[in-house]
């Protein structure tokens, strides 16, 4: 029987690296989907986006939150008004982008279109065909090593530059757009389930979470509550509020009647979730 331990291997260390490159790519999306939550704060707040994480694991955990967000915009995809939130929000970032493929487009059917006139006229392709010619060759040469002489200083190396900037726009336009979508989930978390809502989740005993729920109807309004918890110190100390985000090791809490907002850390404290503030 034929040996095929070798290609078992290679297989089982080709997959190994398609899920490690896979894993690395969802973990910089969520780290940026993060930091785009930790922007909607202060976007909606005020508070400094800087000091809601301290880690990459804090990162990760907001990226969740803008997630979940996402999953539950997943209903507002048949409205055309979502799009055009989007469109909006994302227009600063990809407006870059777009000039740049414009441009290559451009540049592609220039091409394309000077290999249909060649082949349209035989009068331009005999012309382009005698400048190629033996006779003209040595001063073809002799004229471009002039022009890349006089010209490398002046054109060659501002164009080499222009191109190498626009390329670092260009990716960093594209890798805007991820922290853009999070900032943008994080608004509307804050939104539908910080400020909107009018009430606390209810504390539920036992015997009522026990009790069969009667189904929702159709088109029945959907009441939105916060969760709303307090953060008791082992110092006596007492924070109370809707928690906006959470970390690892501190929630931000929103004060609906003061309005403020405050980043407690969880850290030698006891957190409680209470249905009133």
């Amino acid at each position: 029987m034929p040996d095929t331990t070798p290609v078992r291997k290679f297989s089982s260390t080709k997959v190994l690296t398609v899920f490690l490159s896979i894993s690395s790519a969802a973990v910089i999306v969520l780290a940026l989907l993060g930091y785009g939550v930790a922007l909607s704060a202060e976007a909606s707040f005020g508070i400094p986006h800087s000091v809601i994480f301290n880690s990459t694991s804090d990162l990760l955990t907001l990226g969740g939150w803008a997630v979940i967000q996402m999953v539950l915009i997943l209903n507002k995809l048949s409205e055309w008004g979502f799009y055009v939130k989007i469109w909006e929000a994302t227009w600063p970032a990809t407006k870059i982008a777009l000039v740049i493929m414009a441009a290559l487009v451009a540049l592609g059917g220039i091409a394309f279109a000077t290999q249909y006139l060649l082949r349209r006229w035989p009068w331009l392709r005999r012309a382009v065909e005698q400048l190629r010619g033996s006779t003209h060759k040595k001063v073809l040469a002799i004229a471009s090593f002039l022009i890349f002489v006089l010209a490398a200083p002046l054109v060659v190396m501002p164009l080499t530059m222009l191109a190498i900037l626009i390329g670092i726009m260009f990716l960093v336009s594209l890798l805007s757009i991820v922290p853009i979508a999070g900032l943008q989930a994080g608004k509307a978390h804050i939104d539908d389930w910080v400020v909107g809502p009018e009430f606390c989740v209810p504390l539920q005993s036992r015997h009522a979470r026990l009790q069969v729920k009667p189904p929702v109807k159709d088109g029945s309004p959907k009441i939105k509550v916060s969760t709303c918890v307090t953060v008791k110190k082992t110092s006596g100390t007492e924070y109370r509020g809707r928690v906006v985000f959470s970390t690892f090791n501190a929630v931000v809490l929103y004060d609906p009647e003061a309005g403020s907002v405050r980043r407690v850390s969880t850290e030698d404290a006891s957190l409680e979730v209470i249905d009133k503030l």
